[in-house]
């Protein structure tokens, strides 16, 4: 037979048991909770992160198609009625050119992709990008006012024409 000193520890020691078992089940639940949360925060990092590295593509209109005589439908940049847009199918356009042929170049750090028409695309011209059309750069001639194309035919450059079908896969020229 058990003493009742005895009875009281042994109850103790059961009741010691019980809540030494209640307490590594707390234990466990709040280990299993911060893995959870810590997956789930780490997840949520990780899709952050992937969200910030992921290129936000802007795009800007910098041609817009419109009818001039005697040409027909050719591009012009997008400010007020636009300034005639040419292209040059042969040959180089260096410094002392494009004095005269100025290039259509995004603005400065600008990585938007250029809009308008269909077949536009960038090329790299020292730390700027300009704007081509069909695989070809784009330019304005510094003699066109208003809406004229003037340049048409002179020094080899020719009027960008608006044309349909296929666009083609790289640019021409340098």
């Amino acid at each position: 037979m058990m003493s009742q000193n005895q009875a009281s520890k042994g109850s103790e020691l059961s009741i010691i048991g019980a809540n030494q078992a209640l307490r590594r089940r707390w234990i466990v639940r709040a280990a299993t909770a911060a893995l959870v949360a810590g997956s789930v925060t780490g997840l949520t990092a990780g899709l952050t992160a992937a969200a910030q590295a992921a290129p936000t593509v802007t795009k800007l209109k910098v041609v817009q198609v419109v009818t001039r005589k005697p040409i027909g439908k050719m591009l012009a940049t997008t400010k007020g009625k636009g300034a005639s847009l040419y292209i040059l199918p042969k040959g180089k356009c260096d410094s002392t050119c494009r004095s005269i042929w100025p290039p259509l170049l995004l603005p400065k750090g600008s990585k938007a992709t250029p809009t308008g028409t269909a077949c536009l695309g960038t090329v790299k011209l020292g730390m700027r990008k300009q704007v081509t059309y069909r695989g070809h750069r784009l330019y304005t001639f510094t003699s066109d006012t208003g809406t004229s194309v003037s340049g048409d035919g002179v020094a080899g450059f020719h009027a960008a024409k608006v044309k349909t079908g296929k666009c083609p896969g790289a640019a021409v020229g340098w």
